[in-house]
């Protein structure tokens, strides 16, 4: 089978990283998207143990298409009796770029028309129910080239099942992964993050530790595609459960000014099975002491409406800075969108990468620390 997987702009290296890493045959990519091939196990390998996905798709059929005749031909003549149960129930959304056929009221619509048809001559039969599992799927066009998905994931990836609750702003554990596996973090290290929220960013970087795969605790739409292999999913779900660390050596420091929101990380941190290897500590910034050597500091610090003003955003950010120049033996790794940051630190940063919180551009600056002896 072909499938997709989809991601956040600017982190495309993170993903390609994890999936060459879980041994998936890539064959192209693109701005947020890395298309690989491979059998179930790849579809399931890569919804429970990919990080920084958003979803996985398997690409039903693909095609140029200009008008809505040649659209209703292309679906129709796809093998979607492989892929969808005749009592399935069939959801299709649809999005447009740059493409002739731009309406996704009537994109879905013929889409829609022409499945059924394929499938009553398929299944030879004329009604379909829709009563039972859910097939969603994507009819994406780009430029013209109509790309029909099935989506295999369900809610989004980043929905990992242990956030109980969370702050105002908070981030997504898809980004927050993907701030940890920029950084280089890994099993022993010490780290640090003084402005935790709901804890995201410190539950990520242990479950990294932990090599806790962030899918387990979840549901996924494929569970109920009838061609599933249940027994292999099974197998596969174990195998993960088994390759946990339960001996990790990190040790994670999260603090946050907020007493309740604290209390929310610690229930998150609970839920998700990595409160043993995090010390959450209500204490502002300010005070904060970072006595461990060699260790690494990465944080969300508030921004927009997080802060009154910009004269507490400027206090704050210089305060950073301040410790910065006192920790010299430390890898510090920060996301903002913040104008003028590395002004505000006083420091330019080693690297700065372009990444997108929601809606929100930021910027994750990357100060790089001596290694340890």
């Amino acid at each position: 089978m072909k499938f997709l997987a989809v991601c956040s702009f600017g982190i495309e290296a993170i993903l390609k990283r994890e999936m060459e890493t879980l041994g998936l045959n890539i064959t192209s990519s693109s701005n947020g998207k890395i298309y690989f091939e491979g059998t179930q196990e790849a579809m399931i390998k890569a919804n429970l143990h990919l990080r920084t996905a958003e979803r996985v798709f398997v690409v039903l059929g693909e095609g140029e298409v200009k008008t809505y005749d040649e659209l209703f031909d292309l679906i129709k003549t796809l093998d979607l009796k492989t892929y969808l149960s005749q009592e399935g129930k069939y959801l299709i959304q649809a999005k447009s770029v740059k493409s002739k056929l731009f309406s996704p009221r009537d994109l879905q619509s013929i889409t829609k028309k022409a499945l059924i048809e394929n499938l009553r001559i398929a299944y030879k039969k004329e009604l379909f129910p829709e009563e039972k599992e859910r097939y969603a799927m994507l009819l994406d066009l780009n430029q013209d080239q109509a790309t029909l998905l099935l989506d295999t994931s369900g809610t989004g990836l980043h929905k990992r099942g242990y956030r109980l609750a969370q702050g105002e702003a908070p981030l997504k554990e898809t980004l927050a992964a993907a701030l940890v596996l920029l950084s280089f973090f890994e099993d022993g290290r010490i780290m640090y993050d003084p402005f935790c929220g709901s804890g995201t960013i410190p539950i990520e970087a242990a479950m990294i530790a932990k090599n806790m795969a962030p899918g387990l605790n979840r549901h996924f739409d494929f569970e109920h595609f009838y061609w599933l292999d249940k027994a292999h999913y099974k197998a596969t779900k174990k195998a993960a459960l088994l390759a946990i660390n339960h001996d990790s050596k990190t040790m994670i420091y999260a603090s946050d000014i907020d007493q309740n929101i604290i209390e929310v990380a610690e229930e998150n941190a609970i839920e998700a099975g990595v409160d043993d290897i995090i010390e959450f500590e209500v204490i502002d910034f300010a005070l904060k002491r970072f006595d461990q050597p060699y260790g690494m500091i990465i944080s969300n610090p508030p921004y927009g409406e997080r802060l009154e003003s910009q004269a507490d955003v400027e206090s704050l950010y210089k305060a950073i800075g301040k410790t910065m120049k006192t920790i010299q033996t430390y890898s510090v790794y920060i996301l903002s969108s913040v104008n003028g940051v590395e002004g505000l630190l006083g420091k330019k940063a080693a690297r700065t990468r372009v990444l997108f919180n929601g809606n929100i551009k930021t910027r994750f600056y990357q100060y790089y620390g001596p290694k340890p002896d």
